[in-house]
């Protein structure tokens, strides 16, 4: 029996070592390599740098300049041909040593593009909405610290504005064909599918940017669609063998313009003139102003570089983001993560933000698939504020342009102050803001085929948004330099610590159904949405600590402690619809409808209908344009019509509410109250915009020339006002649907792509005119408020003034003009002459008009790049025009000695000896001529400006041993905002704040190296 089973068990082994080598010998007979070889062309040149890869793997290599390659390869692989422009190939490779491909020129891309729409995707041949988009490979290079302002000048009627560049605080402010309203004119924002916020995305995670700007695209988006809608769509993962990229930029930060302060004993003797030119004695001897001259005593009679001490940050930041996507076809996953960490040019301001995200898709069967996306980002941000006033970082920075050269910085070594302190004493001091953000986003969503072409797409969203935010305020004594005894004090010391939470949970079913029948195609689509929101927020602070060294709220004494908090909620709910259909694929038809209903409204009025129609025409499509089929591989006109709503009134705009430290005085004492402050309208109702539109799409030449063009018109209605009311009403006025605003204008986008066998060059230019007008306030108005107006027939944002006539030259010139006497001071040559508006003699408040706006009627950007061998070049120019600004206050150069430091535009004032000059003569207290008090033309300038937005310079290395290793590497230079051509003044951006707005932190630009890595 032993020796059977032995036999038995010799048999098996002998068995399974000859299928076993029948295996290993098969294998290798399989995978016996051999060198193939060949050329690739076009049927007419030879093709460079095409992509020859072993299919399903990353193993490969690229064509030389005349079009050959060689690589080893198994017999029964595929090898697949790739190259820009044309269509891919794929061939088995057999016993053949050589392959000799000629690729066919692909298909017109422009004609086949596919752009993201609301709920879905469609050929952008078939649109008949105002849509632009932004492709995340537009943005790739660019060291992005936010993709709100890298938006900028990219698209046609988009207009994006950038004030700022402090790190955390440099987002842009979008407006989507104009400002559409007298209240928020804010976009509605989807990253995938969900409301959500753009400035805290990984740019590298964008796989498009679509705009949605008239009513036809953006009306099924219903309640929150009057202002404009954008689609961010993430990437997802792709089919075959891990791919991963890397991409990483470390650059520097610098001011795009800085104040020319003058030297401290030409400011001590303008101070003097101002003086004199107001009847007063100088203050500054000749001996003294030459101490300021020469230097020989720093300590009393000092050159204060302010400037130069505060500004002393780094201005280092760098980005890296990593990707890492691949699959089956069931299955595919990507995972990204991204660091940004930006530090600022002044120390302890800095930003750092964390990101990342997963998104998988699960085929489980045919008709059934599923996809999960989570998402997480935490931003650390950190700024250092002031321990007077304010208490922000814009109060410091206030500060800095209110404190003159002839402050000493440090005197007998006591820092040395002026009224507003010692703005690099405070810095040093410690006293800052903390933020840190959690942001959490997740979706679930399905695709279920119930029927051939039937979808039901049910989606369930929740985005959570944390903010922990920690603010400390050290105080400050000051010393007499001298006996140094204390003097000066700013304080209490302060710690206050806020959190807040805001989260909003989704729920959407999408049922569409896509029918083709002959020249018939046919999509429907219908969905249910509701959301809720919820927000809370709470605050604690506690004052005067023992030392700046405690920190903690509990470390505080009692008396002084403040806490407060508060929360809301809202809810929406909607169900929309929307049908499409093409007959002989070139008559379009689009109809989109969505019934929405609000909490924020009364019950009455909270349900409201959005309507939209569009309708298309491709001419090149027609028998009878045949003859120009050359020339225009597709020419279309469209039209639409609809309407969209705004719900972003407040939360609870209708109902009574109770303010609290509504205190009064009872038995003698003062007792804490709450009170009704705000009138009540509980019949207010939903903002409308109606808007209408015509346009223009056209493909020339196969794609080399492309042309987009509309003209639209937008009318807001029942805008939500606070008119005024009888002093005897008690309250603040209530709100009430009054206002009427009507923008109108023309965006027209142009392109142009060429190649030439290895030289590719591609050019996109876009321009806005866009006009802004207040059609009504319910017969009330104008409403003045210092520079600006408020008033029918006027733009948004209108200046408003007098108007100059020039300088007075003397007093005569003077005795023959109106009377200017009430103007802010005694007046004399030299002083602005406005004028007499209304003929009656006298200068005053009756003699002001319209100025100009400060929101730009032009808008435009010009984006060029250009390919040859490894070698790539950007130029990205944007720019705005027909905009109006002004200068005013610390920033333009005050004289109040300690507390103010001109700038060189006053050496060039308004003297006796200087009567040809372009400024007025200086004034120390009267305000004749202050822009700020007395608003006129003299001071508003043209504002517009092109800017060099972006450059850049790469090299791709894609040949050699890299790309047998399947590794493709890109280096580069980048530079942002590298320079702005302008007639504004040449130390204030055009883009700052009205006014120039001496407490906002300065433009930036940024110089960066970087790698672009795929392996």
């Amino acid at each position: 029996m032993n020796v059977i089973l032995t036999r038995c068990n010799n048999i098996r082994r002998q068995i399974l070592l000859l299928a076993l080598c029948s295996i290993v010998c098969a294998f290798a007979l399989a995978q016996e390599k051999i060198t193939v070889s060949g050329k690739i062309t076009n049927g007419e040149t030879a093709l460079s740098n095409v992509s020859v890869t072993i299919a399903g793997t990353k193993q490969g290599t690229t064509t030389d300049e005349s079009g050959n390659f060689r690589m080893s390869v198994a017999k029964g692989q595929q090898l697949v041909f790739s190259y820009v422009g044309y269509e891919d190939q794929t061939v088995t490779v057999s016993a053949a040593r050589e392959i000799n491909i000629t690729l066919k020129m692909a298909e017109n891309n422009a004609m086949n593009e596919v752009v993201v729409v609301g709920y879905g995707t469609k050929k952008k041949v078939n649109l008949t909405g105002a849509v632009a988009t932004v492709s995340g490979k537009e943005l790739e290079g660019r060291p992005i610290t936010n993709v709100s302002s890298a938006l900028q000048g990219t698209m046609a009627g988009v207009t994006v504005t950038v004030n700022n560049g402090q790190p955390g605080a440099d987002q842009g402010t979008i407006r989507v064909r104009g400002i559409g309203t007298l209240g928020n004119s804010d976009a509605m924002v989807l990253v995938d599918g969900v409301v959500s916020t753009m400035n805290d995305i990984n740019p590298g995670d964008i796989e498009s940017v679509t705009v949605l700007k008239d009513a036809a695209s953006a009306s099924i988006y219903g309640s929150r669609a009057a202002n404009g809608v954008i689609l961010i769509t993430t990437k997802n993962a792709l089919k075959g063998e891990v791919l991963a990229h890397y991409n990483m930029d470390i650059g520097q930060q610098s001011m795009t313009a800085r104040p020319d302060f003058i030297e401290s004993w030409q400011a001590s003797t303008l101070y003097n003139e101002a003086l004199v030119n107001e009847g007063k004695l100088p203050k500054y001897s000749d001996a003294e102003i030459q101490k300021f001259k020469d230097g020989s005593d720093p300590e009393h009679y000092p050159n204060t570089d302010w400037y130069d001490l505060f500004w002393t940050g780094n201005g280092l930041q760098q980005n890296h983001a990593l990707d890492v996507s691949g699959g089956t076809d069931k299955m595919q996953s990507y995972l990204s993560v991204g660091y940004l960490s930006q530090n600022g040019l002044v120390e302890g301001s800095s930003l750092k933000r964390y990101n990342t995200r997963f998104k998988t898709d699960l085929a489980i069967s045919k008709r059934i698939k599923v996809s999960g996306n989570l998402a997480y980002s935490q931003q650390q941000f950190r700024e250092p504020i002031s321990n007077i006033h304010g208490l922000d970082f814009a109060q410091l920075i206030g500060t800095l342009n209110q404190t003159g050269r002839v402050v000493p910085n440090i005197i007998n070594g006591y820092y040395g102050y002026s009224d507003e302190g010692n703005p690099v004493a405070v810095l040093k001091s410690g006293s800052n803001n903390y933020n840190k953000t959690h942001r959490l986003s997740a979706i679930l969503q399905a695709d279920l085929e119930v029927v051939n072409g039937l979808h039901i797409k049910p989606l369930l969203g929740y985005t959570a948004n944390i903010i922990e935010a920690k603010s400390r305020v050290n105080d400050l004594q000051y010393y007499d330099p001298v006996t140094g005894a204390p003097s000066l004090w700013e304080g209490p010391n302060i710690v206050a610590s806020n959190s807040s939470f805001l989260d909003n949970l989704t729920l959407q079913v999408l049922a569409q159904y896509d029918k083709s029948l002959g020249d018939h195609d046919l999509s429907v689509l219908g969905g249910y949405s509701q959301e809720h929101n919820k927000y809370d927020y709470l605050f604690g602070s506690r004052r005067n600590y023992l030392n700046n060294a405690l920190s903690e709220l509990d470390a505080g004494p009692i008396p002084g402690l403040q806490n407060s908090g508060n929360a809301s909620e809202y809810a929406l709910q909607s169900v929309f619809g929307r049908i499409n259909y093409v007959f002989k694929k070139k008559y379009l038809l689009e109809g989109n409808i969505r019934d929405d209903g609000s909490s924020r409204f009364a019950k009455g009025n909270r349900w409201a209908l959005f309507p939209s129609a569009s309708v298309g025409w491709r001419i090149s499509e027609e028998s009878f344009f045949s003859s120009a089929s050359k020339l225009f591989s597709d020419l279309k006109i469209r039209a639409s019509w609809g309407q969209l709503g705004n719900q972003d009134i407040g939360t609870y705009p209708y109902q009574a509410t109770i303010a609290t430290g509504q205190n009064y005085t009872f038995g003698g004492q003062t007792v804490d109250g709450i009170a009704p402050v705000n009138g009540v309208n509980p019949d207010i109702k939903w903002e409308t915009t109606t808007t209408k539109d015509i346009g223009l799409d056209a493909v020339l030449l196969n794609g080399i020339i492309t042309f987009t063009g509309d003209y639209f018109i937008r009318n807001t209605d029942n805008i939500l006002l606070s008119l005024p009311v009888a002093n005897t009403f008690g309250l603040n006025p209530p709100v009430i649907n009054a206002g009427s605003v009507q923008n109108k204008g023309v965006e027209l986008t142009a392109g142009y792509h060429l190649r030439k066998r290895r030289f590719t060059f591609n050019a996109q230019a876009n321009v806005s005119f866009i006009t802004n007008e207040i059609t009504s306030l319910a017969g009330t108005g104008p409403f003045p408020n210092g520079s600006t107006i408020l008033g029918e027939g006027l733009p948004i944002n209108a200046l408003y003034g007098w108007v100059s006539e020039g300088l007075f030259q003397s007093e005569q010139d003077i005795e023959k003009h109106a009377s200017q006497n009430g103007m802010g001071g005694p007046v004399g040559p030299g002083d602005i002459k406005y004028k007499d508006l209304n003929n009656d003699g006298v200068i005053d408040s009756k003699d002001r008009q319209y100025l100009g706006t400060y929101f730009p009627k032009t808008t435009f950007g010009l984006n060029m790049s250009a390919t040859y061998k490894g070698f790539d070049i950007a130029l990205f120019l944007q720019g705005a025009a027909d905009v109006k600004s002004f200068v005013s206050g610390r920033i333009l150069g005050s004289l109040y000695d300690k507390d103010g430091d001109p700038t060189s535009i006053w050496l060039d004032r308004w003297t006796p000896d200087n009567t040809d000059a372009s400024f007025p003569r200086v004034w120390n207290s009267n305000s004749q001529n202050d822009p700020a008090a007395t608003p006129s033309s003299f001071w508003v300038r043209n504002a517009g400006y092109v800017r060099i937005k972006n450059l850049q310079v790469g090299y791709t290395f894609s040949s050699g041993y890299l790309a047998r290793k399947g590794i493709k590497l890109r280096v580069f230079y980048t530079g942002k905002d590298l320079l702005t051509f302008t007639t504004f003044y040449k130390w204030v951006d055009p883009e700052s704040p009205l006014g120039g707005n001496s407490y906002s932190y300065p433009m930036v630009k940024v110089n960066s190296l970087g790698v672009n890595l795929t392996f």
